[in-house]
């Protein structure tokens, strides 16, 4: 039984034999956004995507804009962490 793999492992082999692994983590991060970020910011987030390995995010509130930009490199750090590898390299807000 030293064969036996979980499903879990068999996708990711599989996502990634198709080169398909990185966009699976880019639309688990985009799922999970509220985890990440917190239930605040995501409420003030209307639009976000990872093109390019850059998060973008379209944010209803100027002074979350400010703060967010200020804490650009946690939050990098946050997503690249729940990823479990570096996803994005930037952080863009609109």
């Amino acid at each position: 039984m030293d064969d036996e793999k979980s499903i879990k492992d068999l996708m990711r082999g599989l996502l990634n034999s198709y080169q398909l692994g990185d966009k699976y983590d880019e639309i688990s991060v985009v799922n999970s956004w509220e985890q990440i970020a917190g239930n605040l910011i995501a409420r003030k987030t209307s639009k976000i995507f990872i093109k390019n390995r850059i998060l973008h995010l379209s944010i209803d509130s100027a002074p979350l804009k400010s703060e967010l930009l200020y804490h650009k490199l946690v939050i990098i750090e946050k997503v690249n962490t729940f990823a479990g590898k570096e996803l994005i390299k930037d952080l863009q807000i609109h």
